[in-house]
């Protein structure tokens, strides 16, 4: 659409943020609020293709119904240069993807982003609206450790049967549920709940369930295969918790959490440490500035340092009763 530094009508570009499929999104400062905005514009060539331009006018309208403060905010929706835009907040964060790739996250802080999450979704299902395209690169996390669920270009109205042609799957095959990728029957909130499964997961044990080669691979399966237990992956992972994993990404819609309340509910009863944060703490790894939150725990091939040092205070402590009573019995 532009280059960066360029301003187009009350926007002055300052570079491309994301590219996908149908369309690209700036980061622009807005010229009269001086605030950061992010941009989402649909190519030219797009305007000929009905299903993107109805993807992105939708994706406007379910915007406009959205307000809440895990879910990143719409600002406007315009013309500018001859093209359809919209802006909305920008969060200055991490993606949790990115936050992820060290290692695994604390128990209680995967499950504090999750709940935030799912609080999120919660006003989406409210109002009859189904994400369909959760994934760990549309989730932000501020310096702060504010959430924010963003990517809806896939959400849509449940009772919207048109939007998606017979057979099509949308979405990362890493993160999409079983009905998703058999593309039959209408989907509603429990298919995002899967989703917020398969993100926990990734947070806890610092991969998703299912990967592979290719996506048909991945998607066979989210169908036909079982996910391993979180706990064999992370040992330090409480079983309470682990069988909350394992009830979101049921294969079956009806045998996981009706609501995202109800998921979310289930979390916030495990929120005593002492139930679920059962690892000692291990150091944070060496990390640029631009990288987040505190609560990064990297992969580790041995013990943890604090079970060592431990253990080192004992040997000493044990070393020194040993001369105290040698002397006492010499004296």
């Amino acid at each position: 659409m532009t280059e960066p530094s360029q301003i187009v009508g009350n926007y002055e570009f300052l570079g491309v943020v994301d590219k996908p499929r149908a369309g690209v999104t700036y980061k622009v400062r807005n010229l009269t609020t001086g605030e950061f905005e992010v941009l989402r514009s649909l190519p030219g060539a797009s305007y000929d293709d009905a299903e993107s331009l109805e993807r992105l006018l939708r994706e406007i309208k379910i915007h406009t119904r959205l307000s809440h403060p895990n879910i990143v905010a719409f600002h406007d929706a315009l013309e500018l240069d001859g093209h359809l835009v919209m802006t909305a907040e920008f969060v200055e964060g991490t993606t949790l993807a990115e936050l992820c790739r060290p290692g695994a996250l604390l128990s209680t802080e995967a499950m504090r982003v999750t709940c935030d999450v799912l609080s999120g979704l919660e006003e989406a299902h409210a109002l009859g609206i189904v994400h369909r395209g959760i994934t760990a690169e549309h989730v932000m996390v501020t310096r702060d450790g504010v959430v924010k669920l963003g990517g809806f270009g896939l959400a849509k109205p449940v009772s919207d049967v048109n939007l998606t042609k017979a057979g099509a799957v949308l979405g990362d095959a890493r993160y999409i549920s079983p009905e998703q990728v058999m593309g039959v029957g209408a989907l509603d909130g429990r298919a995002d709940l899967y989703s917020v499964g398969v993100l926990l997961f990734h947070m806890l044990t610092g991969r998703v369930p299912f990967d592979g080669a290719n996506d048909f691979d991945i998607m066979v399966a989210q169908v036909s295969k079982q996910p391993p237990r979180p706990s064999s992956l992370n040992p330090w992972i409480a079983p309470e918790l682990g069988r909350i994993v394992l009830t979101a990404l049921a294969k079956k819609p009806a045998e996981r959490f009706p609501s995202a309340r109800e998921f979310r509910m289930a979390l916030a009863a495990l929120k005593d440490p002492v139930k679920v944060l059962t690892q000692p703490a291990a150091p944070v790894a060496a990390m640029p500035e631009a990288a987040a939150p505190r609560f990064l725990v990297p992969a580790e091939a041995g013990g943890s340092p604090r079970t060592a040092l431990v253990l080192g205070f004992l040997g000493v402590a044990i070393g020194l009763i040993v001369l105290v009573f040698v002397a006492m019995r010499c004296a």
